[in-house]
C-alpha cells in the first residue's frame, strides 16, 4: 500500500473529507455512513442540504444493496452497468440501506462505478467498498478544478496524473419502471 493511500485511509476513517481525482474532475470523498464526514462536505462546499450527494463504489457487488432494483427492467440495468467502471452515475430508487441522514428527503440514490486506479485502490480498501462523493468546487463555481480556498479546507489533495481525468462531468440516468431519463 502506498503512503498515499495510507494518509488517505486514515483520514477517510477519522470523518475527514479528502480531494481525489476519479476519471472525470475531482471528487471530494469520505465516508457514507459517517453524518459528521456528511456534514463536512456540505459545508465545505457551501452546498444545498437539499442537495444530494452520490455513492461511489469499488464495483455493482459493492454499490446493489444501496438501491432497490426489483421493480426495474433488468436489461436496462444491465446495460447501464456495463459501462462501469466509467464516467456514468445512475439514479435508482433508495435501499433501506441508505442511512437515514444521508440525502435526506430523497428516495432516490445516483451511484457510480469510476474508472481511476488510485480511486479504486481506495475504495477497496473502504468499509463496504463505498464512499460518498460531490465534486470538489465550491458550489456554483466551476467543476474543472478544486478552489484555492477549498484545498486550504480539506486535510488531502492528491493530485491527478497528467490525462487521467477527462475535465467533464458524468453522465447522469435515471432508470425508471417505464424507462431510461438521462438527467445529464
Amino acid at each position: 500500500m502506498t503512503l498515499k493511500l495510507k494518509k488517505a485511509l486514515s483520514l477517510i476513517f477519522q470523518d475527514e473529507p479528502i480531494i481525489v481525482p476519479t476519471d472525470t474532475v475531482y471528487g471530494l470523498v469520505s465516508r457514507y455512513d459517517s453524518k459528521v464526514a456528511i456534514e463536512k462536505i456540505y459545508d465545505l462546499k457551501n452546498r444545498d442540504r437539499k442537495k444530494p450527494l452520490i455513492l461511489l463504489g469499488y464495483n455493482w457487488e459493492a454499490l446493489k444493496k444501496f438501491v432497490r432494483v426489483e421493480t426495474l427492467r433488468a436489461t436496462y440495468l444491465r446495460r447501464l452497468t456495463k459501462q462501469w467502471p466509467g464516467p456514468l452515475t445512475i439514479v435508482l430508487p433508495a435501499s433501506k440501506k441508505i442511512p437515514k441522514f444521508l440525502n435526506k428527503g430523497f428516495t432516490t440514490v445516483g451511484i457510480r462505478v469510476p474508472n481511476n486506479k488510485f480511486l479504486l485502490n481506495l475504495l477497496k480498501q473502504c468499509p463496504d467498498q463505498v464512499l460518498i462523493s460531490t465534486s470538489a468546487n465550491l458550489s456554483g463555481e466551476s467543476d474543472l478544478h478544486p478552489q484555492k480556498a477549498l484545498l486550504k479546507r480539506v486535510k488531502l489533495f492528491i493530485k491527478a496524473k497528467k490525462n487521467e481525468m477527462s475535465l467533464k462531468p458524468s453522465r447522469i440516468v435515471e432508470i425508471t419502471k417505464t424507462g431510461i431519463k438521462i438527467l445529464r
